[in-house]
């Protein structure tokens, strides 16, 4: 008889194949996205509008708009210009709003989204009456995991990545700012009552930094321009992010165009450094700068994606304990196999003996048989009739007891099986 059970065998792989298939899209999917995620608060941004136009900017979840530079006037724009005349210089700064820059940032840093309608009355007097005039924004995404550094005057700034990741600056402000007293202080003059902030500093501290894995800045008037009343104290405040130099290389290929390897700096390293510790050519482990390499960023997106992330966990799970089921299956089964195996095996052994003992006593019956024949043969002429008639008796009778006896044997031999059989399953089936 079959020991086997109904089972939809076919129907369980198609659906283990189809959630394996759903599962295999929905993780790529996520990894679209996140790469898509990595990009947008890496690289920089431009929007550009007309007079008349709407400008808007926009981050993704979980980061902010950090404006990089913003220009407000006349220059190259094809799209913005009616009359063909010969091109300008980009940026004509002769017809420029010198309130461009600080118009942005009190109007969209630090949002994740902004839009502002593009005319002269947003920025005050007209630059250049009668001309076309544009509006050109540069700007990023800075991630709400990000690192912040402040460094006085006087000092020199040091920011340092360790390899494979490099800089990426996203905000520099020079100057001080209002309720910053314990920030820097300055026990000759008292701050002033108002903010004094230089933020075109990011345009000097991403030259210097951006893109390698170690900078170092003089935090002095001659590096950025002085914003506050000379005798004020000031300090530079700078937000950067690491990031991993091939998905920057990437995003920016124009970043490592010149050289092959980024740029670092070339002092000699303190002791103590970490960076200088390894020498040139040594087989120090680092990573790949995979797309999961920053523990930062894989929260951002769990927490901008968490059904995705939910999903994955229950679907590992799900698998592991389908895998946990398959394999203490395998192993009940197996065990039962070969405890029937070893039923049969005794069984077998048992009749194999009784068959021996069997074919053992009926060789023993007819050697007596043949000895009484001869006998008889040889000793027919020695007895009388009625001697004759009460050795045929006997030898029935004695028949008769082996008869019983082998009977007997059978019995217990049907016992002893059934009492095996009884052992190996005790349900009474064999399934």
């Amino acid at each position: 008889m079959s020991c086997t059970r109904p089972f939809h065998g076919a129907d369980f792989s198609h659906s283990l194949f189809y959630l394996t298939l759903l599962l295999w899209t929905r993780r790529m999917s996520g990894l679209a996205d996140f790469s898509n995620y990595l990009s947008r608060i890496i690289t920089s941004h431009s929007a550009q509008a007309c007079d008349g136009q709407p400008l808007r900017l926009h981050c993704p979840r979980h980061s902010t708009i950090s404006i990089q530079f913003a220009f407000y006037g006349s220059g190259v724009a094809p799209a913005c210009r009616s009359d063909p005349g010969p091109p300008l210089a980009a940026h004509n700064h002769s017809c420029s709003s010198f309130t461009a820059l600080q118009k942005l940032l009190s109007e969209c840093q630090s949002h994740r989204d902004c839009q502002l309608p593009v005319n002269h009355l947003l920025f005050g007097r007209d630059p250049c009456p009668g001309t076309t005039k544009y509006l050109h924004v540069d700007y990023k995404c800075k991630p709400t995991e990000h690192k912040r550094h402040v460094v006085c005057e006087g000092e020199t700034m040091t920011l340092r990545c360790k390899p494979p990741k490099v800089l990426n600056i996203y905000a520099a402000v020079y100057g001080r700012s209002l309720g910053q007293t314990s920030t820097c202080p300055s026990h000759l003059t008292r701050p002033p009552p108002f903010e004094c902030l230089n933020h075109e500093a990011v345009q000097v501290v991403s030259a210097s930094c951006y893109g390698k894995q170690k900078c170092a800045v003089a935090i002095s008037n001659q590096t950025f321009r002085d914003p506050c009343f000379p005798g004020t104290r000031k300090y530079l405040s700078v937000v950067y992010s690491c990031v991993p130099q091939s998905l920057l290389r990437e995003a920016d290929p124009d970043v490592f165009a010149s050289t092959s390897s980024p740029p670092v700096d070339t002092e000699k390293a303190a002791p103590g450094d970490p960076q200088g510790s390894f020498p040139k050519g040594s087989r120090r482990p680092h990573n790949s700068g995979a797309v999961m390499s920053s523990s930062l960023l894989t929260y951002a997106y769990i927490k901008e994606h968490p059904e995705t992330a939910a999903l994955l966990f229950t679907s590992s799970v799900c698998v592991g304990l389908m895998l946990t089921l398959l394999a203490v299956s395998v192993r009940v089964t197996c065990r039962g196999r070969q405890t029937k195996g070893d039923g049969h095996a005794a069984a077998s052994r048992s009749l194999a003996a009784d068959r021996r003992e069997e074919d053992d006593s009926d060789g023993e019956d007819e050697d007596e048989e043949d000895e009484g024949d001869v006998g008889e043969r040889t000793g027919s002429s020695l007895i009388s009739a009625g001697e004759r008639r009460a050795m045929r008796g006997w030898e029935e009778v004695t028949h008769v007891s082996e008869a019983a006896e082998l009977a007997e044997r059978i019995e217990r031999r049907e016992m002893i099986i059934q009492e095996i059989w009884m052992n190996v399953y005790p349900n009474g089936s064999s399934c």
